[in-house]
């Protein structure tokens, strides 16, 4: 069986429309992401489902109607990959807006 290689290109329409897409979940995954940290600061835990209820609730107010650009589902994936990202680094590996991996465990 032979493999094929495609390459997709958009039109200006859908490269603006992508790009759009990609600030909005940079700034929803930025905002999830200090809102975590903000609650942890506190000693509080932030769920998923609490920061989708938040997620609602933000697309309701006239200061965030930029949210309705992206469809309700690319934003919960957004906020679903934060939560396993967080549930995978664990608490305290989060620093300075990055991302840390977890310290290695000598064998």
């Amino acid at each position: 069986m032979a493999g094929r290689r495609y390459r997709l290109e958009f039109d200006f329409g859908q490269q603006m429309f992508a790009e759009r897409l990609g600030g909005i979940c940079r700034s929803v995954w930025n905002t999830g992401l200090e809102q975590r940290r903000e609650y942890r600061r506190r000693g509080a835990y932030l769920s998923y489902e609490e920061q989708c209820a938040q997620l609602a609730e933000a697309k309701k107010d006239p200061y965030c109607d930029w949210l309705a650009d992206a469809p309700a589902q690319v934003i919960q994936q957004t906020l679903k990959d934060l939560d396993q990202a967080c549930r995978q680094h664990g608490r305290g590996h989060l620093r300075r807006g990055v991302l840390r991996p977890p310290p290695r465990r000598n064998r």
